[in-house]
């Protein structure tokens, strides 16, 4: 996809993680799943949102960073968007891909995320000298909560990051997020304490999988992508990745509204259009977690499986 945008992605990956392990939410159990080659690769997210908005300029777009939307009006004919400081910008349609934490979607009388909550705590810090690791080492620790509840743990020579998607209230995060620092430190997945920052660290409300139960990302002139339409997988709450390939639907949605004298007609194909591309990657897995779990440490195929659907969206 970034090769449809004309992004050496060559460019943008950073270092490969061959080195993967999935441990028990108590970390007394770990299995080591088998890949074919490397699962992923270490990207700086700033470079990378950098060459996104290169390639949108290159292709003519119109960058303003500095004029958040403030309102959004939609027309007969036409949608407008109030910009803070600016004037009002008018277009036939708009895409609205503003993340996690916007109000927008709900002013335009899309529904607040339904279901059970995912809140994700993070914690981050640069990995002492002389204590970074060869390689990348990836852990990923399932049944934080002893169900769907899981934490992230890498470790570069650059940077080790602990990160942990709680299922449930909010508070819930932050303690389990502290609690996976002490851990993780005492039992060698990291170099460093991270508990203090833990402690004040702040959890946001994840829309993984969401897009599964909107009944429609479209409005008037307008249709949700990214974030903001709750593509995000339910695995693993990724997110880059969904939010891409729902923006590719997408672009080829528009491009036939604007092409047409019923713009409202073409831009509600891509309901449909999505989710029979979409929604076998971004759904949870066909049966209850808490079942999988002793499978998965017991039995090899279980833990590639697993680590199959955590990073490449396959269905367990």
């Amino acid at each position: 996809m970034l090769g449809e945008l004309d992004i050496d992605a060559k460019k943008l990956l950073g270092k490969q993680f061959t080195d993967v392990k999935i441990f028990s939410g108590d970390l007394g159990k770990v299995a080591t799943p088998a890949f074919e080659g490397s699962p992923g690769y270490l990207v700086d997210r700033a470079q990378f949102d950098n060459a996104l908005v290169e390639a949108a300029v290159k292709a003519g777009a119109t960058f303003r960073p500095e004029s958040p939307v403030t309102d959004i009006h939609l027309h007969e004919s036409s949608v407008a968007v109030d910009i803070e400081g600016g004037d009002p910008q008018e277009a036939r349609l708009l895409l609205i891909a503003s993340g996690r934490a916007s109000t927008l979607t709900e002013r335009l009388g899309f529904p607040p995320p339904t279901g059970t909550a995912m809140w994700v705590a993070h914690v981050s810090d640069a990995t002492p000298k002389g204590r970074a690791p060869a390689a990348p080492a990836v852990s990923v620790i399932l049944g934080l909560d002893g169900a769907s509840s899981f934490g992230f743990v890498c470790v570069s020579s650059e940077r080790v990051t602990v990160d942990v998607n709680w299922v449930g209230a909010r508070d819930g995060a932050v303690t389990a997020l502290v609690t996976l620092c002490r851990a993780a430190v005492a039992k060698g997945l990291i170099p460093v304490d991270l508990t203090d920052k833990a402690v004040k660290a702040t959890a946001t409300r994840s829309p993984a999988s969401a897009a599964l139960d909107m009944d429609s990302h479209v409005r008037k002139h307008t249709l949700l992508i990214g974030d903001a339409g709750g593509f995000v997988s339910a695995v693993s709450n990724e997110g880059i990745y969904p939010a891409i390939w729902s923006a590719t639907i997408a672009a080829d949605v528009v491009d036939a509204a604007l092409s047409s004298e019923h713009s409202q007609d073409e831009l509600m194909k891509f309901n449909a259009a999505w989710r029979v591309k979409m929604a076998d990657h971004l759904r949870s897995p066909h049966t209850d977690i808490r079942f999988l779990l002793p499978l998965v440490f017991s039995n090899q195929p279980m833990a590639d499986r697993m680590a199959a659907a955590f990073f490449f969206g396959d269905n367990i």
